[in-house]
């Protein structure tokens, strides 16, 4: 029993880690983008000197940050969806249906993985006008949201799966 209590425990805390990390690169990723607008705005404006590497900073800063985002939506369940249909259904449907749509995101996930590797292979070479990274490090920002809206999406998944089987009757 208590070795039961300090696994959950554990785990508990090992997934508050994974949260406050996720969430800590978003906040990140968004203040950098804020800095760098703030930054070329004035110097544009006010010193008449265009920063030629701001709005390119900025727009991988966005590519990185929607990506990282998705999955802190994906783990608050706050993407869009349409339910209409669904909301006509049984609860124990409804928790089957939400089963499959999770499955068919993992498939779509595991689907755009596995092509971005292509995409990034191919980029490797080629580096960005103005801040001269390589473009595969844009282009990471797919591989590495796909496997952490996957992982939020396994996570939904188990919480469901347990509380199906906890109001399962007996």
């Amino acid at each position: 029993m208590t070795s039961t209590v300090e696994g959950a425990a554990a785990r508990g805390r090992f997934w508050r880690a994974y949260e406050v990390t996720v969430n800590a690169v978003a906040v990140a990723l968004f203040g950098g983008m804020v800095a760098v607008t703030a930054v070329g705005v004035f110097f544009r404006y006010v010193l008449d000197a265009a920063l030629p590497w701001a709005e390119e900073a900025d727009r991988y800063l966005f590519i990185w940050l929607t990506f990282v985002g998705a999955a802190i939506t994906m783990r608050h369940q706050a993407h869009i969806a349409v339910d209409v249909v669904v909301r006509s259904f049984s609860p124990a449907l409804r928790e089957w249906v939400a089963l499959l749509t999770h499955g068919c995101v993992l498939v779509f996930l595991g689907i755009v993985f596995w092509a971005s590797d292509r995409v990034i292979e191919v980029t490797s070479y080629t580096r960005t006008t103005a801040t001269d990274i390589p473009m595969s490090w844009v282009y990471l920002a797919v591989p590495v949201g796909c496997t952490l809206i996957a992982i939020e999406s396994l996570r939904l998944i188990v919480a469901r799966v347990q509380r199906m089987a906890k109001d399962a009757p007996r």
